[in-house]
């Protein structure tokens, strides 16, 4: 009982300390990305706002984790 309670215990503890990254699209986009994001949200409709501003995070995040995987796949 004590080992899958140290196992269950490190994995919630991985889960919170990493969890982001699994939920947040710009959680590992530099900071600059985000703060361009937020520069261009008075051009938005106030209401609009967050589901645009997670629409392109994602958007840019989905293009870095396709490019990154074409660059595995053929490296020069």
């Amino acid at each position: 009982m004590g080992f899958l309670s140290d196992l269950d215990k490190k994995l919630t503890d991985n889960v919170y300390e990493h969890g982001s990254q699994l939920t947040d699209s710009a959680a590992d986009l530099p900071q600059t990305v985000g703060e361009l994001v937020e520069r261009l949200m008075p051009f938005v409709q106030p209401e609009a706002r967050e589901t645009v501003k997670a629409q392109i995070l994602g958007l840019i995040h989905e293009y870095k984790v396709e490019r990154s995987g074409a660059e595995q796949d053929h490296p020069d």
